[in-house]
């Protein structure tokens, strides 16, 4: 071992650091499709969950999870030319607090 210390940065006398990331990157087609049906698409009666997934390869598409096939078959099958790949998930109950 050396007695010669290892140059690199010194965080001896670091404070607080300001975060400023750079401008928020566009959105894909499927994020900006959900940020604009997302709230229509939960106000549909038996619609459980929406978000963005991986669709064909190299796709995205909107996930949509429903509570059961007869919810899924009022659904259209794309939004905006973005697809949705719609799930029966059965009805979802968040846990309570104890």
């Amino acid at each position: 071992m050396s007695d010669i210390p290892k140059p690199g940065p010194d965080f001896s006398g670091a404070g607080p650091v300001e975060y400023a990331p750079p401008e928020a990157q566009s959105r894909s087609a499927a994020g900006q499709t959900l940020a604009s049906a997302e709230a229509r698409l939960l106000a549909t009666p038996g619609v459980v969950s929406v978000g963005v997934t991986t669709g064909r390869p190299g796709e995205e598409a909107l996930a949509v999870g429903v509570t059961d096939a007869n919810v899924a078959a009022h659904l259209p099958r794309e939004i905006n030319g973005v697809p949705l790949i719609i799930t029966v998930t059965g009805p979802v109950d968040a846990q309570g607090q104890r």
